[in-house]
């Protein structure tokens, strides 16, 4: 048997995950979410990679390859609009012939997958399909199967067409992708699914495809507030780790805490596990840091409680609230900046996604906010809505509808005012602004 070849799926840009840019970039536990894959990968032996990345990431995958430069890693920019099929026509040439395994890098699982697929991969099959059965009905690719063979697959079918609860995970292996290749090229459908249709299309024509049932974590990024399921999974799974680090007597630490270099903790803080801090990140007097992520060079000022939340890199607080939220890179919060994460009515939390109103199924859930943005001092977001990349809010705002990239809120006259922001942010000061502070 040929050499096994993995093709990572890096070029998709779904819209429902905005203010999110590129999933597989986002820091947990200061690697990000396609080394998490890569790594799994590496484990199981494979030693061939393909990267297929759009041209808006390619230079994030170039680095990707640059800091694994002991794997064979070959990036492949997508040029199409072909979605997964497209994506696999983009390393055609390279893999004609050969056996494959397309990996989804933003759907995370457990390790043990990957030692039953090695386990099944060895039995010659015509093809692998991991298939998961769920509780409740999701927007995902569907499996049928007779016993342990697959027998079709159908994309995101209606609630009341659904013939199977196995829900298909991006991970599948192909003996010999020409057939994969061919089938796709043979294919037509005015809708996403493509891929999946070139699948079906190979159960047809007689491939007996192996049906991996597997029953751990699957954690997937289809909206934003999915990373904090990812978050609290990562969390879950940590043993605490003080490294060199400065913490006042009076800090308070229950449960796993994972603390890396150089963060310090100051005077009367709490820390309720699982928790972790990345690299240089201080916490100030008085606050409480509750299950939650927070990156690199983050400053967690005076008087903040941070509870069951994911924060980026270079992130500033002070004097705040942040429950149940999606922070990402280069934030900062004016004092007295609050989220709310909870209804008054105590039902689930809707958010807008491409203009239809989403339910999240999540009784608590903050903002998203998106990187190198500001919050203004004492304005209050509301639950499930979403601040734009380089967006401004300014103060005293009772923000309640999402804020697109690039606009600056702020009240004149008595009215809400968006215009498009022309502050130019700066990466680097809050950088400057953290090493200058005194403590």
């Amino acid at each position: 048997m040929s050499e096994l070849k993995a093709i990572l799926l890096a070029a998709g840009d779904s819209g429902r995950l905005w203010p999110i840019e590129d999933k597989l970039f986002i820091n947990f536990f200061n690697s990000t979410l396609i080394q998490h894959s890569l790594n799994q990968l590496i484990k199981i032996g494979i030693k061939n990679f393909y990267l297929v990345a759009s041209y808006r990431n390619v230079a994030l995958c170039n680095r990707l390859k640059a800091d694994n430069s002991q794997q064979n890693i070959q990036v492949v920019i997508q040029k199409n609009k072909l979605g997964m099929a497209g994506a696999i026509l983009s390393v055609k040439e390279e893999v004609d012939n050969q056996p494959i395994l397309i990996v989804g890098p933003s759907d995370v699982f457990e390790d043990y997958l990957l030692q039953q697929f090695m386990t099944v991969y060895r039995q010659k099959p015509d093809g692998i399909m991991v298939g998961k059965n769920l509780k409740s009905y999701a927007p995902l690719g569907y499996l049928t199967a007779d016993h342990d063979i697959v027998t079709g697959i159908v994309e995101k079918p209606p609630p009341a067409k659904l013939k199977s609860n196995i829900a298909s995970l991006v991970f599948d292996y192909f003996r010999n992708s020409r057939s994969l290749i061919e089938a796709i090229e043979k294919c037509a459908t005015k809708d996403d699914d493509l891929y999946e249709k070139a699948k079906d299309k190979l159960i047809s024509a007689g491939q007996i495809f192996k049906l991996l049932s597997y029953n751990g974590y699957w954690g997937y990024l289809k909206y934003p507030w999915h990373v904090l399921d990812i978050t609290s999974y990562f969390l879950s799974r940590i043993k605490s780790k003080i490294k060199k680090v400065k913490i006042d007597k009076s800090v308070k630490i229950e449960g796993e805490v994972y603390l890396e270099d150089n963060v310090t903790i100051l005077e009367n803080v709490k820390l309720v596990g699982p928790v972790y801090l990345g690299s240089g990140t201080l916490i100030g007097q008085n606050s409480l840091i509750r299950e939650s992520m927070i990156g690199q060079n983050c400053i967690v000022g005076f008087n903040c409680e941070i509870a069951r939340s994911f924060v980026g890199n270079n992130c500033w607080f002070h004097g705040n609230y942040v429950g149940d939220s999606v922070i990402l890179d280069n934030c900062a919060f004016g004092s007295g900046a609050v989220v709310a994460n909870y209804r008054l009515d105590g039902q689930t939390v809707n958010s807008v996604i491409e203009g239809k109103k989403i339910n999240t199924g999540r009784t608590k859930l903050g903002v998203v906010v998106g990187s190198e943005s500001r919050i203004g001092i004492n304005t209050s977001l509301m639950p499930g809505i979403k601040i734009g990349r380089h967006s401004y809010v300014g103060s005293g705002m009772v923000v309640s509808q999402d804020l697109p990239d690039n606009q600056f809120m702020e009240l004149k006259n008595g009215k809400v005012n968006i215009v498009k922001n022309r502050i130019n942010s700066g990466l680097n000061n809050i950088e400057v602004n953290r090493l200058k502070l005194k403590f």
